[in-house]
Formats: C-alpha cells, sequence, structure tokens
C-alpha cells in the first residue's frame, strides 16, 4: 500500500524502492539508458561493451520478475516448463541472455528498448508521479493539477503509439535482426540463427503483429517474383527457388507449435 501523500518525501521514495514492481521498473530503465548510451558510444567510434551488458542486464531482470510474479519460483516440472514456453516474457528472458553473453549485436537491443520505454512511461505516470509527487489538496474541483496533466499527455502518448511501435518491433524483428543474423552464415555462426528462428516461430503464433509483417513479406514477395506480377526478366529459377523457400519456412512456422494468444510485457 502506497503511504499518504502526507508522509515526508524519504517515506515515499522507501516504500516506492522496496517493492518487486521497481526491480521491473529498474530493470527496464537501465535498458533504456544502456542502448542510447551504447548507440551513442557507436557513432562516437568508441563502441563500450558493458553499456551493451547494462542494457540486457536490465532486460533480464525487469523480464525476470514478470516470470517470477506470473509463475513464482522456478521449478523442475513439466507444467512449469510447458507453461514458460509458452510465455512470450520466457521467451525474450532467454533471448536477453543468450545476448547477454554473446558478442554485441546492436540492432538486437530495438525491441527491448522499445518495450522497455513503455513499460518506464507507465510506471512513471502511475507510480512515480502520484508518490513522488502528490498533488496537493485543492478546494476546487475544476482544478486541473500538473501531475494530473502530465499524466493525461503521458497516457495520450503511450495509447496513440502503442501499436505503431509494436508492428515497428515487428518489422525489426522479422526483416532487420534475422536478416542481420542470417549474413553470420558466411563466418558459421549458426548458432544465433537457430535460437532466433525458433523465437520468430513463436512470435508468429503469438504475435498478431509478427504474423502481419510476415503476410506483408509474402504479398511483397509474390507480386515481385511470381506470374503473372513478376518481372518477366526474373529467371524461373528464381521464381522456383522462392516457392521451395516459401513452403519451406511454412512448414517450419507450423511444426510443433499451439497458437496461443500472450501478450509481451
Amino acid at each position: 500500500m502506497a503511504p499518504p501523500a502526507s508522509a515526508s518525501l524519504q517515506e515515499r521514495l522507501l516504500a516506492l524502492v522496496k517493492t518487486l514492481q521497481f526491480a521491473w521498473f529498474f530493470g527496464h530503465v537501465s535498458t533504456i539508458f544502456g542502448t542510447l548510451l551504447y548507440a551513442l558510444s557507436i557513432f562516437t567510434f568508441n563502441s563500450n561493451t558493458l553499456l551493451y551488458k547494462q542494457a540486457y542486464f536490465g532486460a533480464m531482470l525487469s523480464y525476470g520478475v514478470v516470470l517470477y510474479k506470473s509463475h513464482g519460483t522456478p521449478q523442475a516440472s513439466t507444467a512449469y516448463m510447458r507453461k514458460l514456453v509458452m510465455d512470450e516474457n520466457a521467451q525474450y528472458f532467454l533471448l536477453a541472455v543468450y545476448w547477454f553473453i554473446s558478442n554485441p549485436i546492436a540492432v538486437t537491443l530495438i525491441p527491448f528498448f522499445t518495450f522497455s520505454t513503455f513499460h518506464a512511461l507507465g510506471y512513471v505516470r502511475t507510480n512515480i508521479i502520484p508518490n513522488v509527487f502528490p498533488a496537493a489538496t485543492s478546494n476546487s474541483d475544476s482544478t486541473v493539477t500538473w501531475q494530473a496533466k502530465t499524466q493525461q499527455k503521458i497516457k495520450a502518448w503511450t495509447d496513440k503509439y502503442y501499436s505503431v511501435a509494436m508492428r515497428f518491433v515487428a518489422h525489426t524483428e522479422v526483416t532487420v535482426i534475422a536478416v542481420r543474423l542470417l549474413l553470420g552464415v558466411f563466418r558459421l555462426q549458426l548458432v544465433p540463427i537457430f535460437l532466433f528462428a525458433q523465437f520468430l516461430r513463436f512470435r508468429y503464433h503469438l504475435s498478431s503483429y509478427t504474423r502481419q509483417t510476415f503476410t506483408e513479406l509474402r504479398v511483397r514477395f509474390d507480386s515481385l517474383l511470381l506470374p503473372p506480377t513478376a518481372d518477366p526478366r526474373i529467371p524461373p529459377v528464381i521464381s522456383n527457388a522462392y516457392n521451395v523457400a516459401k513452403i519451406w519456412v511454412s512448414k517450419f512456422g507450423e511444426a510443433g507449435v499451439q497458437r496461443q494468444p500472450a501478450a509481451a510485457q
């Protein structure tokens, strides 16, 4: 329970910091600042791997809190593992762990940074502002405090751009991160490709945004590579190879996964 507005600032801060939700918020803040500072270090030609690690440490912390609150203490049981397998938060947690222990790949931070931005803003709106900056009691019902105005603006912004951001994340995962990892074939870096392919398979079944992204890509490539809309100068071997690849991807995506809607944290 939050302390009353009459409590001292120290009391209100301590009550906030002691909660598990604050650890979740701290994780998101770490991801945000770690990502921004790491990107800055790249642009200044002084890449700092520790900042990359900080961003993913924050992601592991925030997703770890969500998993603990959702599923409790980890258990070595089939039922517990089955629940984790179909939980998007568990998949993002495992992905964060892998990126944390691997060599930095900057573009992989984009989805985590995007999620963290929305979650951190939501926490500021619902917890930081009312607990750290409680509005003074007013005798006028028509008075709108700066706290209320700020909360309304944050909510309006997150509501307006949430769907846009989720589509952006889906496109980034499918068309940017996946392509970047495929380039690792030339360096025999096959583990991240296999891991991310499995991740995208689950995302396809659990996220409407990911399914929409794959559908849009299929329609686009169909029009470019298949008759009657394809350029007649495209050799038939390329069209045939595309058809084979499309069938293989479809079979891989449908294998061994039961569709079960769930929202990422």
